[in-house]
């Protein structure tokens, strides 16, 4: 690139170039931010998703323990299938004979957190995805721009890029931590 007299390349002003080390230092960065990044969120994420499992096996165990007794007898709560141990909660669920209000007002609240499984699952999962989305799209963005260090160099919008990757992994990041940590 050939140097104007006022010391911008290819007519930029000087402010608006980049050094080429500068380019290569920011591409890296980038590329090493988002690595760690994603290692270490996609980490708490699946701690978050194996927490999720954890916490709808230990609400199966409430449920079929609730139902035992009163409801089903010790025989059947063991081997009945999951879908019919729900099945059966939610008949439950109101008062009847044979359940005192308090066990009825447990089975009720049981059953609604088992109902909430499958958004918050859902949840966690769509900010897995998205997180990683955005982290691989800037790690291969940051490769793809060492091909390009000349052209990035002498653009004044390498400046406004950095700063949109550095916000939009800041807020990814943000919106993830905040979805596994509900």
């Amino acid at each position: 690139m050939a140097r104007d007299p006022t010391g911008g390349v290819g007519g930029a002003p000087p402010k608006a170039v980049m050094e080429r080390d500068a380019v290569l230092y920011a591409l890296s960065t980038l590329a090493q931010t988002c690595a760690a990044l994603a290692a270490f969120v996609s980490a708490l994420a699946l701690y978050k998703l194996q927490s999720l499992g954890a916490e709808q096996a230990r609400n199966d165990h409430n449920i079929r323990g609730i139902l035992a007794g009163p409801v089903l007898s010790q025989n059947q709560v063991p081997i009945l299938p999951l879908s019919r141990v729900i099945e059966v909660a939610r008949a439950n669920s109101t008062v009847s004979p044979g359940l005192t209000s308090t066990v009825s007002e447990s089975l009720k609240e049981a059953v609604a957190e088992w109902d909430g499984f499958p958004a918050r699952r859902r949840s966690a999962t769509k900010g897995l995805f998205v997180f990683e989305a955005w982290n691989l799209l800037l790690i291969g963005e940051s490769l793809v721009g060492f091909n390009y260090v000349p052209l990035l160099q002498s653009s004044p919008c390498s400046f406004w890029g950095l700063w949109t990757a550095a916000i939009g992994t800041v807020a990814v990041t943000g919106y993830g931590v905040y979805a596994w940590t509900r």
